[in-house]
């Protein structure tokens, strides 16, 4: 019936939250937008038919812009930044620790399949990934694509969708001699 059942602020220098948020099984939900607005965890619970919020922690060292984020048991990983370089980051879902922050890699879109990610950065290379407690390691990255690429990968079955602003590409990741 539209009733609102909670709500909380999350502050934004100009308007934008394009990132999706991230829901946990533990009833924790992680925001995040860039442009110095900063990520945090709310926490929901529900009792007598009420959903009451907590905020558990905020920080503005992980701003993701319009990329997605991927939790992964208690770990949030993400492309964090706005303009400028990009630091692909991972945060503890329940502290806000950052774990570990990595260079070398423009904004990007993950996703994740077999104990991987696969990232498309805003360059157009694909990478795939193996995320660590120390950081990532590249196991393959190749420039597929020759505009600006803010779309996240689609991966249905073994075939992955990529798209940038000029074109779409569909990967059969199971082919023989693939690179990933």
């Amino acid at each position: 019936n539209g009733d609102l059942y909670w709500s909380h602020p999350h502050e934004t220098t100009n308007d934008s939250n394009i990132s999706t948020p991230v829901w946990g099984e533990d009833n924790l939900l992680y925001i995040s937008s860039a442009y110095d607005s900063g990520s945090r965890v709310l926490q929901l619970e529900q009792a007598n038919g009420e959903t009451s919020v907590r905020e558990l922690w905020f920080n503005k060292r992980m701003r993701i812009h319009f990329g997605s984020t991927i939790r992964l048991g208690e770990v949030i990983y993400g492309s964090s930044g706005d303009f400028g370089p990009a630091f692909f980051m991972s945060v503890d879902v329940k502290t806000g620790q950052i774990l570990w922050r990595q260079r070398g890699l423009a904004k990007a879109q993950i996703v994740f399949a077999d104990d991987k990610f696969l990232m498309v950065d805003e360059d157009g290379h694909l990478s795939l990934a193996r995320p660590g407690s120390q950081g990532l390691k590249i196991l393959s990255k190749v420039e597929l694509l020759e505009s600006r690429a803010w779309t996240a990968p689609t991966l249905v079955g073994t075939h992955l969708y990529l798209r940038d602003r000029k074109s779409i590409l569909a990967l059969d990741l199971a082919e023989e001699g693939s690179r990933f």
